[in-house]
């Protein structure tokens, strides 16, 4: 049984800048706990097609959802064999499920896409008889869409094997992967809580098995980690640290992704003695009025400065991630906002930054926010707006939330923009600052 999987993508834009490694893990996982498969991680349709596959698995997000069923249908066009979709999206409003998908995939997709497999390969086909005893999917039936009993989610983690990295094809530059899965937090903007339901965390072993490998297959000396939240407890960041010091094979430069207020002296030395380069840091804005929006009073601007000069102080860069108009969000926010990236970039506090406009996603606050106020109906809605990717940032058709006129929106967000680009062009000068040696004077740093 040859099984395709791909990730949708709007085909008119410049090529993705990781794998997709959704589709990896479970690639690897079909091919680990199953067989009888030959399976396959493309980058484009053309390729999957030219597989002939017998069965075929979508994953995508909300702004790509309608490449995903121009995909499923163009499938369905020349072969006869089931195309399922998984990801953020379907897992958020179930009820989108297209006539294309045979069924959708909710949440963690390893098991319930292996269970759908080989379903399909007992009875050569899926239908709503053999669908409705599946659990953790969405699937057609009469009346509509219908969502079958939850999937119990893989435990322990460590039963998932790495992502597979040398599909044939597939551009594995940007290593990247997840130590861990879910978030303990209940952000306003994000899904992960309500995709994962909870915080699982691989082993402290497997985390150092996965750089080695990585190590021995692609000679990186880069990783990054995109976990929610990489460092949370401080005792597994210890055994990582243990094993790294006796059994890594040689030194990596890391990025991780941490909490604000998590971030202390003890997590700072051990983030060091692991050699992590750069912290995300989930600052989202300047202004405490948002961030109470945003973060549920988790966090304030100072202490989200606290932590950034606490990270500094060890010669960890940080890297901020800001969300701009939220419902209660006006120009004096904004500008809150803004004069904190800049103050901190000057002060080469913040190496760089990134930033993108507030987005009503399913499966998130927000979105369920943006519904009462009748500002999205998932019935007649352009999914293409809801897109955060800012290289091609459509102010027109953005949903705006927030309460400012959609002109000066606009003018925020181009300040933004420039500031942005800004920092990336003496991105360079502030990598110097941070790896210069005690004493050192570095020409051309941004004071």
């Amino acid at each position: 049984m040859k099984v395709v999987l791909l990730e949708a993508h709007d085909p008119s834009r410049p090529g993705r800048l990781f794998m997709p490694m959704g589709i990896a893990y479970v690639g690897a996982y079909l091919e680990r706990y199953e067989s009888d498969c030959q399976t396959f991680v493309v980058e484009t349709l053309e390729q999957g097609l030219a597989l002939e596959p017998d069965f075929v698995g979508v994953s995508s997000v909300t702004p790509n959802f309608p490449y995903a069923t121009e995909m499923a249908e163009a499938i369905r066009a020349q072969r006869d064999v089931p195309v399922v979709i998984g990801g953020p999206h379907i897992t958020g409003l179930p009820s989108s499920l297209p006539e294309a998908f045979a069924a959708g995939a909710l949440g963690e997709g390893e098991d319930t896409f292996l269970d759908l497999v080989r379903t399909h390969r007992a009875d050569g086909r899926l239908g709503p008889d053999n669908l409705s005893e599946i659990a953790g999917i969405v699937h057609h039936a009469e009346g509509g869409p219908r969502v079958t009993k939850p999937r119990p989610f893989i435990r322990p983690l460590d039963n998932i094997p790495n992502p597979k990295r040398d599909w044939p094809g597939v551009n594995a530059g940007g290593l990247w992967s997840f130590s861990s899965r879910g978030c303990p937090y209940r952000c306003r903007f994000c899904s992960t809580a309500e995709f994962w339901e909870s915080y699982r965390v691989h082993s402290a072993r497997y985390v150092i098995d996965e750089l080695n490998a990585i190590i021995d297959g692609f000679d990186s000396h880069y990783h990054c980690f995109m976990d929610d939240l990489f460092a949370v407890n401080i005792k597994r960041l210890q055994e990582i640290v243990e094993i790294a010091s006796t059994e890594l094979k040689r030194k990596m430069d890391l990025t991780v992704t941490i909490r604000a207020d998590l971030v202390n002296d003890r997590m700072c030395k051990l983030l060091k003695a692991i050699n992590v380069k750069y912290c995300h840091l989930g600052l989202e804005s300047g202004s405490d009025r948002v961030l109470t929006y945003l973060k549920k009073e988790s966090t304030t601007a100072a202490r989200n400065q606290e932590a950034i000069d606490k990270l500094s102080e060890h010669g960890i860069c940080s890297i901020g991630s800001f969300i701009i108009g939220a419902p209660m969000e006006e120009e004096e926010d904004l500008q809150q906002t803004y004069d904190f990236i800049d103050r901190n970039v000057r002060n080469a506090k913040l190496m760089s930054f990134t930033f993108g406009p507030l987005v009503a996603f399913p499966g998130t606050a927000v979105w369920e926010d943006a519904k009462k106020k009748g500002l999205v109906d998932e019935h007649n809605i352009d999914w293409k707006s809801l897109d955060i990717d800012i290289r091609f940032f459509d102010p027109e058709r953005y949903k705006l939330l927030a309460p400012i006129s959609r002109d000066r929106f606009t003018y925020w967000f181009h300040r933004f923009n420039a500031l942005w680009e800004d920092t990336r062009g003496t991105i360079p000068q502030r990598m110097a600052h941070y790896n210069r040696a005690p004493g050192e004077v570095v020409t051309g740093q941004v004071a």
